[in-house]
């Protein structure tokens, strides 16, 4: 008998990437434009912590859902900052990165057979998780005449009696739209009318761009008893390795159940790690702004390169640290092929890392998207080659 598991790729996100590290391997050169890996090194006071915390033996269990200071931190920052309404420190649940946060949450929400609404295109776990934990991923298409942000039309027009939540990403990968309140309100009164969950993924709240505001969907009135949101460590504090994330909730039976998917799945964070977001929380935020204003500079860099491509079409990204591009109807490759993996493979044979479209979704298998998240020098160099190969 076939598993659930069975029916989930490898990805091919993870392909590319091995095809890179084996060239790189062979002594080429590679150009890192793959994948979302954040190229700064964590705060000094964040590393510190972490030093403090193992020099005073602090290696040993902690609580399953997170060591207390951490999640009383969490709380704080969610209300003060995000402006969401979480009761109390323990409707906070500190998971192995944003990822897991998403695999419980999912497993934690939904019965089998129940549809969830999500983005077309969306990073490819999303779906995944959803099918792991039973669950069956609706997706809706995203427009670029709406700025790639749902029409609430087209969610409403999707809903059946078997939906359970919609989904939502914002800052987005894999287009770096930033949805506005308006959007939101209205796909939170469809949610209070319909009875449906919210899920909302913020793990990017932090990379935002223009002067545009994150707002966070649990925020609005209406949304404190329906939402469940996961942030991550990873992006705001360059922290991927360490892997920090955690889910707010006031949904008391999500949280029960949480607590049991952590016991089950990781028994508890890495307790150093821990230490490190905690500092990362309470300490200085000044080098937030900093890699926000790198990574803006870093997305004009990208945007003036392939705005001037007669092979790409971009979508200027209001934040996350992708730019998502259309494939011209006349590009083809050697072989006289126009798809989304025949650009991407076509960029391989030049050591140029990207994304194909249809690894974000069935509807998306006219684009391509490039990471900026690598360094400035390394993003340079790469788009001097891209130019090159696409002119």
């Amino acid at each position: 008998m076939e598993s659930i598991v069975d029916k989930i790729s490898f990805g091919g996100i993870v392909a590319i990437r091995d095809s890179l590290l084996k060239m790189q391997s062979e002594g080429k050169k590679v150009y890192r434009l793959e994948s979302g890996d954040p190229s700064f090194d964590i705060p000094p006071h964040v590393r510190d912590a972490m030093i403090e915390a193992l020099m005073k033996g602090y290696t040993h269990y902690t609580e399953s859902t997170g060591i207390r200071l951490l999640r009383q931190a969490i709380h704080r920052k969610v209300v003060e900052e995000n402006k969401i309404p979480i009761k109390d420190h323990d409707h906070v649940l500190v998971t192995n990165g944003a990822m897991h946060g998403l695999y419980v949450t999912f497993r934690a929400l939904l019965l089998p057979g129940d549809e969830v609404i999500i983005p077309d295109p969306m990073w490819t776990e999303i779906a995944d998780n959803v099918r792991l934990a039973g669950g069956v991923p609706v997706r809706c298409i995203l427009k670029p005449e709406n700025d790639f942000v749902y029409d609430p039309a087209d969610v409403e027009s999707l809903i059946t009696s078997k939906t359970k939540a919609i989904f939502i990403n914002t800052p987005h990968n894999p287009t770096g739209a930033v949805y506005p309140k308006k959007i939101l309100e209205e796909i939170l009164e469809i949610a209070i009318r319909r009875k449906l969950y919210i899920v909302s993924d913020e793990a990017y709240e932090h990379i935002i761009y223009d002067g545009l505001k994150h707002v966070s969907i649990g925020s609005l009135p209406g949304a404190e008893d329906r939402t469940i949101t996961i942030f991550s460590a990873s992006k705001s504090f360059a922290m991927s390795g360490l892997r920090i994330g955690y889910i707010v909730t006031n949904i008391d039976k999500i949280i029960e159940r949480g607590k049991k998917l952590l016991r089950c799945t990781i028994n508890g964070v890495n307790s150093v790690a821990q230490y490190g977001a905690l500092a990362a929380l309470n300490g200085p935020k000044d080098y937030i702004e900093e890699m926000r204003r790198e990574y803006q500079h870093r997305r004009d860099m990208i945007y003036e390169v392939t705005s001037r491509l007669k092979s790409l079409k971009p979508f200027k990204p209001r934040g996350a640290f992708y730019i998502w591009c259309r494939i011209s109807d006349d590009w083809r490759d050697s072989e006289g092929n126009r798809s989304d993996w025949a650009m991407t493979n076509y960029l391989l044979k030049f050591g140029l890392g990207s994304t194909p479209g249809s690894e974000f979704g069935p509807a998306s298998s006219e684009y391509i998207r490039f990471s900026f998240s690598c360094a400035t020098s390394h993003l340079a160099e790469s788009l001097e080659v891209l130019k090159q190969v696409l002119e």
